[in-house]
């Protein structure tokens, strides 16, 4: 049986459906406490892994508005999984969607998350046609911060201690990009 055909691909990396051989690397960095830390969950356990590709695996991309679906990030040359995009398009307006993105911790620092989230806005905006894209993150996630500036992504609210996050009040960036801005970065 042939895989899916890719949702998008840039020079390293495709961006897919979930799929079964996927649990494994999956299982790996989100149980990691690092990769956790800012991030809405705790990190997974194997079960937690388990059913969450399988929820994941041959999912409508984009989901329902409303919904959110993951989008594995997989290297180009070998398939691999090294990560996943978030998407929600907005319930009351779906040419409005946000964002978010998940990383193994040996993949990071090498290009690939701003890879991916120019590859996931290229998506929103071109093929999509989505109006607006948005992403939060939390204030101390240092390169999530760089990261969402970087692909040209603008700062437009901090909210301060505004919410009740793993025991603690925290601050919130929010984020955002326009179609007619697009594409705001060199891809």
């Amino acid at each position: 049986m042939s895989e899916p055909a890719p949702l998008l691909s840039t020079s390293r990396l495709r961006l897919r459906a979930f799929q079964p051989h996927d649990l494994a690397a999956f299982a790996a960095y989100r149980a990691h406490p690092e990769v956790a830390r800012f991030q809405s969950w705790e990190p997974y356990s194997a079960e937690q892994s388990a059913a969450f590709v399988a929820s994941q695996t041959g999912a409508a991309i984009p989901a329902a508005p409303g919904s959110w679906v993951q989008i594995g990030i997989a290297l180009l040359a070998t398939n691999e999984l090294v990560g996943d995009c978030a998407l929600c398009l907005n319930a009351d307006e779906p040419r409005i969607a946000e964002i978010g993105i998940t990383l193994a911790p040996q993949h990071q620092g090498q290009g690939y998350a701003a890879e991916a989230l120019r590859g996931l806005l290229g998506y929103c905006f071109e093929t999509l046609k989505l109006h607006r894209v948005v992403a939060v993150t939390d204030c101390l996630n240092e390169g999530s911060v760089r990261l969402l500036s970087g692909v040209g992504m603008r700062r437009e609210a901090h909210f301060r201690r505004n919410i009740w996050f793993k025991g603690a009040w925290g601050d919130e960036y929010v984020y955002a990009a326009l179609r007619e801005e697009w594409p705001v970065a060199p891809r």
